[in-house]
């Protein structure tokens, strides 16, 4: 596949950041004090604004162009105090006598703290903030929980805000060149009103209706506007089969609308064909299986903030797993329990009206109605003595679900619901 856009052009220097020159220039001047050594006020600086704007692309195209090296983590992974430590409590404290090797530390997602299992995280990442011999940037889209005023008061605050018709204009002209595509200046405009300032999302779309082309004409937005689910879960697989760092793979699913649970099953169906190499697949399922633990979890009790640790093993973990590419173009396929979902959607909805009125009857469980009443009265009911009429005003079955317990078909069973509501019309 064609590398992304988003990750070919990133910036590789501060000059090439688009847009929010006052905090870009806020955030250098910051870092050129911690160069000369010189004692700052704020430890630790907080880019906080809208996805899409460029804090992050900031922090790494400053660590290009001035030799740093960026480790770049998530807040969302700090569990508690001890683990926080563990992944940025030593390399904040590391710092070479010669200067040979110079580091940044990025945290990403710091408005992903949350909880009372993260409060020893925060008050870590603040001992950390004061600690630290290297200088320390926080990301975040909103910073103004209360939970994160201690960590608020450490830092410089540098808001990013959405970008500028103009500047995003500008970025999409200079890419459209160097990939030598003619495109008018209509197409990039409704790219960038699409948008809404994300130029990240800008520049999806537009290598997106390309598709490999060289003249992109106005018709071709079209596929943007029509978007359908399976279409955006196509572009999300991309993506999470073919970056290269945790961080880009999460933000495969950043907007989609499908359930988590849709998405994990599209995941672990086209993995295999994905990962040919036994090894890589090995590492990819195993990441699955992890996410699949916690959004179990999630499903049962109702625990919807661990789903902030499903989505990275999800994704990143599938993308990082993958070493080794198929030799070919492999396709992505519909999975086969989604289909088989869809073929007996018809079926299963029947059954659950059916076993919702037998439990209300009986006061059961409608699981245990469905599993342990309804065989019994279905078969009661396709052995009639009499007895199938008086069940059915019982439990007020309607005419199709009484077909279905006498063995008929989903399919003839709603047949027989809509002749049922047309007479009712008429």
């Amino acid at each position: 596949m064609t590398e992304l856009w988003v990750e070919k052009y990133r910036p590789k220097r501060v000059a090439e950041v688009v847009g929010n020159r006052e905090s870009v220039e806020a955030f250098t001047k910051w870092m050129k004090q911690w160069e000369l050594g010189r004692l700052l006020e704020k430890k630790a600086v907080l880019l906080y604004g809208p996805a899409g704007v460029g804090k992050t692309s900031l922090v790494l195209a400053y660590g290009k162009e001035h030799g740093y090296d960026v480790v770049e983590v998530n807040a969302s992974d700090w569990r508690d105090e001890a683990r926080m430590k563990a992944i940025v409590g030593e390399s904040s404290l590391q710092a070479t006598l010669d200067g040979s090797t110079k580091k940044i530390i990025l945290v990403d997602e710091v408005d992903g703290i949350a909880g009372r299992e993260d409060a020893g995280g925060i008050a870590a990442l603040n001992r950390i903030i004061t600690e630290a011999r290297v200088p320390i940037v926080l990301v975040a889209n909103n910073p103004w929980d209360p939970k994160l005023a201690s960590i608020r008061e450490k830092c410089l605050m540098l808001e990013f805000r959405r970008l500028k018709k103009a500047e995003m204009m500008k970025r999409l002209k200079e890419i459209a060149e160097a990939e030598g595509i003619k495109v008018s200046d209509a197409v990039l405009e409704k790219l960038v009103e699409r948008s809404e300032g994300d130029l990240r999302s800008a520049i999806n779309d537009f290598q997106a209706i390309t598709g490999g082309r060289k003249i992109v004409e106005e018709h071709a937005l079209e596929a943007l506007g029509s978007r359908n689910r399976v279409r955006e879960i196509f572009d999300a697989l991309r993506m999470i089969f073919n970056v290269k760092s945790i961080r880009a793979a999460r933000a495969a699913l950043e907007g989609l609308e499908v359930d988590l649970d849709i998405v994990y099953t599209w995941i672990l169906d086209n993995t295999p064909e994905q990962i040919p190499d036994p090894m890589d697949l090995v590492d990819a399922l195993e990441a699955l299986a992890k996410a699949d633990l916690i959004l179990a979890r999630v499903n049962k009790k109702q625990e919807w903030r661990l789903i902030r640790y499903a989505i990275p093993i999800m994704t990143g973990g599938v993308a990082i797993a993958r070493r080794h590419k198929p030799s070919g173009f492999v396709k992505f396929s519909f999975p086969s329990r989604i289909r088989l979902l869809q073929s007996t959607s018809a079926e299963r909805e029947l059954r659950k009206s059916i076993a919702q009125k037998i439990a209300a009857k009986l006061h059961l469980s409608t699981s245990k109605a469905l599993s342990q009443m309804l065989p019994y009265i279905s078969f009661m009911v396709s052995n009639d003595s009499g007895m199938g009429e008086a069940i059915a005003r019982f439990f007020e079955f309607t005419e199709s679900e009484l077909n279905y317990l006498r063995g008929g078909k989903a399919e003839e069973a709603q047949a027989h619901r809509r002749a049922g509501r047309r007479r009712r019309k008429g």
